[in-house]
C-alpha cells in the first residue's frame, strides 16, 4: 500500500512538473498569460468533470454504496413522494403551495434527500428500549399529520411531548384509567353503542378475550368451558346493548348468575342466543361455574371502576361527579372542520389491571367506522388518519390486525404499529400471523436495539449479498504486480452491524426495493425543537404535580419534594 502510494506521488511530481514546462515554452512564444490562465481553468474543469463522470460509472460495490443507494426508493423522493400523495388525496388537485405535511408522512433522509411514505402504507417499526422510536418516529408522524390522529402508549411521552401543540390544531380526547399523564377524565366512551347482531357482539367480547389471553391463561384453556364462556359473554354484551343498558349490567349479570339476558334476547328477536344462554343456566352446578368463570376472567380488566366509568355513562358511576362529562361520538374522528383534527391518545399500563382490552376495542371500532367513512369520500378518508400504535403487542391486541394490515392503508387509514421485537409480535398474534402481519405491511423500519440472532440473521439476508474487491500482489521475474480480483459473497449488512446500528439510523424495507440505511430525524435535532421543549416542560410540571397531590399530602414522597419545591422557590426570591 506505502509502495503504491509513493508510485503515485513521483507521477504526480512528473506530471506537474512536465505541464509547467510546457506552460512555460508556450509563454515563451508570445502567448499571454492570461490566456494560457483560461485554457488551463477550462481544461482544469473540463478534467475534473470527467473524472466525475469516471467516477459515478465506475462499477463499485460497496457495503456503504449499496446500502445508500437512491435508485432503490426514487418513488418515496420529494417530487415523486409529493405527486403520489396528491394522488392519494382527492381534496388536492395540485402540489403547487400545498405542504409536503399535507402530501406524506416523513420518514428519513438519504444521502441528504427527504424520504417519505405514503397515506396507503401500513408501517411496522421494530426497536429496542430507548432507540429513538419516540422521537424519531412517533412524535414527528403525530405532529405532522394533516387529519386526525389516534395514538397509544404505556407511558406520558407522547401526550406530553404533542398533545399542546395538537391542540392548536383541533380538541384533544385523553383516556388515562391508569394515571400515566394524570389527565382529568373529560369524556365518557359506550362501548355496546353500535352492537345490533351476535356478531358485532363477540367482536367486541373477543377484544376482552385476548386481554385475557395475553395474561397466560389461553396455555390451559378448556375445550368446552372457553369457547362456552366466550359465548356467554356475548350473548350479554347483545342483551345489554339491545335493552340500552350498560357494561355494568353486564357484569352484574355474570357475576349474579342472572337470567335477565334471556328474556331480553327473546323480546329482541334473538331466540337462539336466548336459548343458548338458558341452556347454560341449566348446566349442573359445576359446569356451569367453569363457563362462567370464563366469562369473569375475560372481564377482569373492567372490574375496577378506574376503568369502567370510562365506558359507562356518569349516571350510573358509584361516586358520582359534578364535572361535565360528555359521551365521545367516534364519528367525530372523522367529521370535523377544515383546521380542527381532533387527537385521540389512548394510555394504559400492560399487565394485571391493563385497560388493553378497550383500548383494543375502540381502536378497532375506528377501523370500522373508517372503512364506511372512506366509502363515503369515494374510497379514502380524507384527510388521512394517522394511528400511531406504540406498544401494540402489548396494549392495542387486535386479533385482527394482520388480516386488516393491507385493507387499511387501502383506505388512507395510515397505521405505523411500533414493537420492541419480532418476539414480542410472535408472541401476541403466534407465528403465522406475525409472518402476515410482516408480509402486509408496505414499509418496514428496523433500528438500533435488536438483539434476537435468528431474526438479524433473516433480516441480514434480506439485504442481501456483494462480491468485495480484492487486492492481490503476486511476485515474479518480472517483479511484483497488483491486480484487483472479485472475492467471494459475504453479506453487505452483518448480523452484528445490524445489532450495533447506531440510534440514528434504521433499515428500511420495502417488498420492491432492497432495503436501504436511511438516517431518521429526532424531533430535538430540527428547527423547531424549542416549541417542543416548551410544551414538554410544562406538560412535565403538570404530570408531575398532579402526582404529588395524588399521593397526598402526609405521603414522604410528596412532603420530601414539596419542600425541596419551596427550598428552591425561597433560594430563587433571595
Amino acid at each position: 500500500m506505502q509502495d503504491s502510494a509513493l508510485a503515485w506521488v513521483w507521477i504526480a511530481a512528473f506530471a506537474v512538473a512536465g505541464i509547467g514546462y510546457g506552460v512555460s515554452r508556450i509563454h515563451a512564444q508570445g502567448t499571454s498569460w492570461l490566456v494560457i490562465g483560461l485554457v488551463t481553468a477550462v481544461l482544469i474543469l473540463m478534467l475534473a468533470v470527467l473524472g466525475w463522470a469516471v467516477h459515478k460509472a465506475w462499477p463499485r460495490e460497496t457495503p456503504d454504496k449499496l446500502l445508500r443507494d437512491k435508485r432503490q426508493i426514487s418513488d418515496m423522493l420529494a417530487k415523486h413522494a409529493a405527486q403520489r400523495g396528491a394522488g392519494l388525496r382527492a381534496s388536492i388537485e395540485s402540489t403547487a403551495g400545498v405542504s409536503m405535511r399535507e402530501l406524506a408522512p416523513l420518514i428519513g433522509r438519504l444521502v441528504g434527500k427527504l424520504v417519505y411514505a405514503s397515506w396507503e402504507d401500513f408501517t411496522i417499526v421494530l426497536m429496542g428500549p430507548r432507540s429513538n422510536k419516540t422521537s424519531a418516529v412517533a412524535v414527528p408522524r403525530i405532529l405532522s399529520a394533516p387529519g386526525a390522529v389516534i395514538a397509544t402508549s404505556n407511558k406520558p411521552d407522547l401526550w406530553i411531548l404533542t398533545a399542546a401543540l395538537r391542540e392548536a390544531v383541533g380538541p384533544v380526547y385523553v383516556f388515562d384509567p391508569g394515571k400515566i399523564a394524570y389527565a382529568p377524565q373529560k369524556w365518557w366512551w359506550n362501548i355496546l353503542s353500535g352492537i345490533t347482531t351476535l356478531r358485532e357482539a363477540k367482536m367486541i367480547a373477543e377484544h376482552f378475550i385476548e386481554e385475557n389471553r395475553a395474561g397466560g391463561s389461553a396455555q390451559s384453556e378448556d375445550p368446552f368451558f372457553a369457547p362456552t364462556g366466550k359465548n356467554l359473554l356475548a350473548w350479554a354484551l347483545l342483551a345489554a346493548a339491545l335493552s340500552g343498558r350498560t357494561m355494568r349490567d353486564v357484569l352484574d349479570w355474570i357475576d349474579t348468575y342472572s337470567d335477565k339476558p334471556i328474556d331480553i334476547l327473546h323480546q329482541h328477536g334473538n331466540r337462539r342466543a336466548g336459548n343458548a344462554f338458558a341452556a347454560v343456566l341449566d348446566l349442573p352446578p359445576e359446569t356451569r361455574g367453569g363457563v362462567y368463570g370464563e366469562a369473569q376472567t375475560a372481564m377482569a380488566s373492567v372490574q375496577d371502576e378506574e376503568t369502567l366509568r370510562w365506558i359507562t355513562p356518569p349516571r350510573t358511576w358509584e361516586q358520582q361527579t359534578t364535572e361535565k362529562i360528555t359521551e365521545l361520538d367516534l364519528w367525530s374522528l372523522f367529521a370535523f372542520e377544515d383546521g380542527k383534527a381532533p387527537t385521540l391518545y389512548l394510555m394504559t399500563q400492560e399487565g394485571s389491571g391493563s385497560a388493553g382490552a378497550v383500548i383494543a376495542a375502540m381502536v378497532a371500532k375506528i377501523f370500522e367506522l373508517g372503512d364506511l367513512a372512506a366509502s363515503a369520500h369515494g374510497g379514502r378518508v380524507d384527510p388521512p388518519l394517522t394511528l400511531v400504535l406504540d406498544e401494540c403487542a402489548n396494549i392495542c391486541r387486535i386479533k385482527r390486525l394482520p388480516k386488516l394490515a393491507s385493507h387499511l392503508g387501502s383506505k388512507s387509514m395510515c397505521v405505523t404499529a411500533i414493537f420492541q421485537s419480532e418476539a414480542q409480535i410472535i408472541s401476541t398474534w403466534g407465528a403465522d400471523e406475525a409472518a402476515a402481519l410482516w408480509g402486509a405491511s408496505t414499509v418496514r423500519i428496523l433500528g438500533a436495539g435488536l438483539q434476537d440472532e435468528p431474526f438479524l440473521r433473516k433480516i441480514s439476508g434480506l439485504v442481501g449479498q456483494y462480491k468485495p474487491r480484492e487486492r492481490r500482489r503476486s511476485h515474479g521475474p518480472g517483479g511484483v504486480t497488483t491486480s484487483n480480483d472479485r472475492g467471494s459473497l459475504e453479506p453487505i449488512m452483518p448480523v452484528e452491524d445490524i445489532a450495533a446500528m447506531k440510534k440514528h439510523n434504521a433499515l428500511l424495507i420495502r417488498q420492491s426495493s432492497r432495503p436501504v440505511l436511511i438516517d431518521l430525524i429526532p424531533w430535538y435535532t430540527e428547527p423547531d425543537k424549542g416549541d417542543i421543549e416548551r410544551v414538554r416542560d410544562k406538560a412535565t410540571q403538570e404530570v408531575q404535580n398532579a402526582a404529588i397531590e395524588h399521593l397526598g399530602p402526609a405521603n414522604p414522597v410528596a412532603k420530601t419534594l414539596q419542600r425541596r419545591f419551596s427550598d428552591k422557590a425561597a433560594a430563587g426570591a433571595a
